[in-house]
């Protein structure tokens, strides 16, 4: 893993905080530690990432609570995301040739890979369409592409400030390979593979974006059996500080891998 170099910078970036409280919490660790992201040469599932959307995972089986929900006030003082390494060129698996995967994605939501995390809070309950949030903090933009096939850990410079309630999120401009999703899901010309498991990834794993100010079904999907809708010109992350959107994509039976390490204050 790259992040020996993050991990010293983290100590020098947040030294005060650590020295004034004992609590500190990193949000989505477990799903970093347990789940691989798809894409690459593991062909066994499908490959998948997302791009164009700020979103948060709202529920995975590995965490009894809200994932991405802030316990206590504090400063976010990294993030970090777990990267497949897309193939570059097409690949023969099983007499199956396999589209390249790199190539494919930079024209589809374009290059290079980035992402940042984002502080969002909630300003508007769940209503029909889904609950509407205010991003009130954000991290730099990172470029992705040199840690791809890695769990990279970036330390920032200037620290976030974080309330107990407040919602990180991961922001993606682009795309990043960066999604987790369970075989029982691949596609499949008679539908999903074992249908039974991947419901129940569906109730186990879920996460909410957001593509435009108003979010709806009929925006969230990007393509339809892979081929991209118009939809896809009209996607963009929330990015403006202060300004209010609705989450109102819900996705399931996948995992976003990004996480953030909270020091109280």
């Amino acid at each position: 893993f790259l992040t020996a170099i993050a991990a010293l910078l983290l100590l020098v970036a947040a030294p005060h905080a650590e020295a004034k409280s004992t609590q500190r919490i990193e949000l989505g660790a477990k799903n970093l530690a347990t789940l691989a992201p798809n894409c690459g040469k593991d062909f066994s599932r499908d490959c998948t990432v997302e791009g164009k959307v700020t979103a948060f995972q709202s529920l995975s089986s590995l965490y009894p609570s809200r994932n991405f929900v802030v316990p206590f006030n504090g400063k976010l003082v990294a993030w970090s995301i777990s990267l497949a390494n897309p193939t570059r060129k097409d690949v023969f698996f099983e007499g199956d040739k396999q589209q390249a995967q790199l190539p494919a994605f930079n024209g589809f939501f374009g290059a290079p890979s980035q992402a940042g995390i984002s502080i969002l809070r909630q300003v508007e309950k769940k209503k029909k369409g889904g609950p509407r949030f205010k991003m009130v903090r954000k991290s730099p933009i990172e470029i992705l592409n040199p840690y791809f096939g890695t769990r990279v850990t970036f330390a920032l410079e200037r620290p976030l400030n974080v309330y107990e309630g407040n919602v990180v999120a991961l922001t993606i401009p682009t795309w990043a390979p960066a999604l987790w999703s369970p075989r029982a899901c691949n596609a499949t010309i008679y539908g999903d593979l074992d249908p039974g498991r991947c419901n129940q990834a569906r109730e186990r794993y879920t996460w909410r974006g957001s593509r435009v100010p108003q979010d709806d079904p009929a925006t969230c999907s990007l393509a339809v059996n892979g081929v991209p809708t118009e939809q896809l010109d009209k996607t963009a992350p929330q990015t403006k500080v202060d300004s209010i959107r609705r989450y109102g994509c819900y996705y399931g039976s996948n995992v976003l891998l990004y996480s953030a390490l909270i020091v109280g204050r």
